[in-house]
């Protein structure tokens, strides 16, 4: 069920990613780049954000589902609710746009209160040695799903094909909806054992408790640095989209095909990555992550350089071939790495301090587009390889828990 869950949530990700498609559908409405900038932070950080706040009262649950299946129901509500805001409120897109980033922040923090317990659940259903297997067959069967996303949004993005906008978009949603429903009611159905649970902890008791575990636990205090930097790496993650079609004069609907393309570079780094993580274990997985994240901002700067035109299409295609290979590689190696350095009775805390303080980190590519705004693509491309490389060397700094 949890391989499912995957799947569903793969075709999710394409069919409503912040980077290629909501970012048009905002910029569509006359949103400016700050608010294209908001939404992978609102996505993320909505996502990370709530979790330390809940920890102490998860923490103190031996079952985890019913905080897990309570916010199912927010998730499925959020987007069956846009569907209809999409269709009545097209004739206002100032209101459309504020409804839309209204249900999609709330549907980011309801996500956010469920991942902890889905982390859990996990921990305690999937041994240590087959995290990497099962994180791996998450983001294959994903992938997979990825493509058909891509073909959709190749379809429904492309002008000559689909129905005007905003009902393209409105179809995109309702397919979000159908796969959100079904990825949910899957993981919802895992049968999850009794775990070890804490008497009774308050808020406070958990922050004094995240000091002690940052001032005392070197291993991690390694690890959460390298993720925050990494995360403020991502600031220009989402014009690269914008960036084409904008400067480069790669047509619209070339988005899909990068989708495509992303997907399939996931689709066969994955198993090599699993396999590695497994085997070799999970810093060199992270390591490789960084490492093809690093290329991202170095790659837009060299076609800042070329004669604009649709012939850069396929080229420009490269950034996203890597970025599809660093994601699976980030998706088995951040949850792996942390689970394995967690005491089981302290993983609500781990998970959750650690995803909060990333939340706050998701919320740089609003200063991106804000950079963008005053200094153009290529400062903002320059910052962002800066952040990268030190990123890279505190990946490069991580031990690996398996040796100790």
């Amino acid at each position: 069920m949890g391989i499912l869950s995957g799947a569903c949530f793969g075709f999710v990700d394409s069919i409503v990613s912040p980077y290629l498609v909501l970012s048009v559908f905002v910029n569509a409405l006359g949103a400016p780049n700050l608010l294209v900038g908001l939404l992978p932070a609102i996505g993320n950080g909505g996502w990370y954000l709530p979790q330390f706040l809940i920890s102490h009262r998860i923490q103190q649950l031996p079952r985890k589902q019913i905080v897990y299946r309570s916010t199912a129901v927010v998730r499925v509500s959020c987007w069956t609710i846009l569907i209809a805001a999409t269709f009545l409120l097209a004739p206002n897109p100032p209101v459309l746009l504020s409804v839309f980033f209204l249900l999609y922040a709330i549907n980011a923090l309801t996500s956010g209160m469920a991942g902890t317990p889905f982390y859990d659940i996990v921990a305690k259903t999937i041994p240590v040695e087959r995290r990497g297997a099962y994180f791996g067959g998450r983001d294959l069967w994903g992938a997979l799903t990825a493509i058909a996303g891509g073909y959709f949004i190749s379809i429904l993005l492309n002008p000559d094909l689909a129905p005007a906008f905003p009902i393209n978009f409105a179809i995109i949603f309702a397919l979000a909806t159908l796969a959100i429903a079904l990825g949910v009611g899957a993981f919802s159905l895992v049968n999850e054992p009794a775990g070890a649970a804490t008497a009774s902890v308050t808020f406070r008791d958990q922050v004094r408790a995240a000091r002690i575990l940052i001032r005392t636990n070197h291993t991690y205090r390694q690890f959460l640095l390298t993720r925050v930097v990494v995360a403020v790496s991502d600031i220009a993650s989402p014009f690269y989209a914008i960036y084409a079609t904008r400067v480069l004069g790669i047509p619209i609907e070339t988005i899909g095909i990068y989708i495509g393309i992303s997907t399939v570079a996931g689709l066969i780094a994955n198993p090599l990555w699993s396999r590695a993580s497994d085997r070799r274990g999970n810093r060199i997985v992270l390591l490789g992550a960084v490492s093809c994240l690093l290329t991202l901002p170095v790659l837009a700067l060299v076609f800042g350089f070329l004669p604009a035109g649709p012939a850069l299409a396929l080229p420009f295609g490269a950034l996203f071939l890597l970025n599809g290979i660093a994601r699976p590689a980030a998706n088995i190696a951040y949850p792996s790495y942390l689970l394995e350095i967690a005491p089981a009775l302290e993983r609500p805390l781990y998970v959750s301090f650690t995803n909060t303080i990333l939340g706050i980190a998701t919320f740089v590519p609003v200063i991106g587009g804000t950079l963008l705004d005053l200094f153009g693509f290529r400062a903002l491309f320059v910052i962002a390889l800066i952040v990268s490389l030190i990123a890279w060397g505190l990946a490069r700094g991580l031990s690996e828990p398996r040796q100790k």
